[in-house]
């Protein structure tokens, strides 16, 4: 699936979805050293869908939809500029800046996520 917005059935499908799959991937294989570097609780409002990255426990996990817990951070960005965050087309603290990018929590653990947009990259296959 490319990274733009992707029709089917009439309905547009948002890039995000892939980028949080990729992400659920590399949780796999990545999950405890990402939970050791963040500990906390993410959920991602992207043009009025919610995603809950909870690294918390374990090798972490990603969900579709708000999380049952208080979240300790939460992220407000449309679905073209969390493509552009993710893929390093976008610097984070210049998107909070020119308000592309809202935080709400702590700020100390938004610092902390550059790893886990880097997870969320997609991988060159060789």
């Amino acid at each position: 699936m490319s990274l733009t917005r992707a029709y089917t059935a009439g309905t547009p499908t948002k890039a995000a979805a892939a980028l949080f799959e990729q992400l659920e991937k590399a949780l796999k294989s990545e999950g405890e050293d990402l939970v050791q570097k963040t500990k906390g609780l993410v959920v991602f409002n992207i043009d009025g869908e919610q995603w809950a990255l909870d690294l918390r426990q374990g090798s972490g996990s990603v969900s579709k939809g708000a999380p049952a817990d208080k979240p300790d951070l939460t992220l407000t960005i449309n679905d073209e500029n969390f493509v552009k965050l993710v893929m390093g087309k976008l610097n984070p603290q210049q998107a909070f800046l020119l308000r592309k990018l809202k935080i709400n929590g702590s700020m100390g653990l938004a610092l902390k996520l550059q790893p886990i947009l880097d997870a969320a990259a997609p991988r060159a296959k060789l």
